[in-house]
């Protein structure tokens, strides 16, 4: 029986409570073609993300310390998108309100539930039941 972790946030010193843990993506330097923006590979994908700390946060579901899926924010728009294994390249899972990625867990539910804060600190959530992912919630403990 996996115990769960605790995940923090230290700009916004929110905790969360959750079953899986992170990876560190592999990093590549700012592309020519889009300065400004940064970039992480996940499986023969290369993407832009925002350039700032949280902007993207690798999921292991099945608690195995390999990620599953990595959910990461892309310029200019701030939109939260996810790449697993499995998919053809990014699939677009928010609208444009995500500042920074908090955290992941799995509920009681079986659902995956993501974690992010808008820029105004406010932490937000969108969860994945069955094959579609809910928009975005604010999070109230």
């Amino acid at each position: 029986m996996r115990k769960p972790a605790l995940m923090m946030c230290g700009i916004l010193g929110v905790v969360l409570m959750t079953t899986t843990t992170s990876q560190a993506a592999a990093h590549t330097p700012a592309s020519p073609e889009s300065p400004g923006a940064c970039q992480i590979t996940a499986w023969g994908h290369v993407v832009p993300v925002v350039c700032r700390t949280g902007a993207y946060l690798n999921a292991d579901w099945t608690g195995d310390g390999v990620r599953d899926e990595v959910f990461f924010i892309s310029p200019p728009n701030n939109y939260v998108y996810r790449i697993s294994g499995s998919s053809n390249g990014p699939v677009r899972v928010s609208n444009g309100v995500a500042w920074t990625m908090v955290g992941t867990q799995i509920r009681a539910s079986g659902y995956h539930r993501v974690y992010a804060a808008t820029a105004g600190g406010t932490q937000i959530y969108a969860q994945q039941e069955g094959s579609t992912w809910t928009p975005w919630y604010r999070y109230v403990p």
